[in-house]
């Protein structure tokens, strides 16, 4: 399956925040909807970054300033750093790369514009349906290999 698939299975919205917000912002976003990234947008709405709970977490605890006077693009990890999926990209490969890199949320990308956003979780759960889906048909297949029905 590639990950374009996968997105058109998945719902919800994709959230994001502005890169001049404060990082108190940021957690609020994450807190009110229970989810661990969003997506950082330039003044022109074109992707910027990502800012994560790990970048708060590891990022903020070692800064002398208030949560509320960091701006998120003092901590995100910036359009340039960033790994990102294509709509091509198959679930095996997203799952490679984001365990190699270990990184929990990849953003997906076609022409440039952002379409999405997958997590580690939504990976996984596609790839074991599979695999379940995989088994059931091998169960079935070693038990009756001709598919006469008696």
């Amino acid at each position: 399956m590639k990950l374009g698939e996968l997105l058109k299975n998945k719902t919800g919205e994709i959230y994001k925040i502005d890169s001049d917000q404060s990082v108190f912002t940021a957690v609020e976003l994450l807190n009110k909807h229970k989810i661990g990234s969003l997506l950082v947008m330039d003044d022109k709405q074109k992707l910027a970054g990502i800012i994560t709970e790990r970048d708060i977490l590891f990022k903020c605890t070692n800064s002398k300033k208030d949560n509320k006077n960091i701006r998120v693009s003092e901590i995100m990890t910036p359009k340039e750093q960033l790994i990102i999926g294509t709509i091509d990209d198959t679930l095996s490969y997203a799952m490679q790369v984001m365990t190699n890199k270990k990184i929990r949320h990849l953003p997906i990308v076609n022409q440039e514009r952002v379409i999405g956003i997958v997590s580690i979780g939504d990976v996984l759960k596609e790839i074991l349906e599979q695999s379940e889906s995989e088994i059931r048909l091998m169960r079935e297949y070693i038990t009756n290999p001709y598919g006469i029905n008696l």
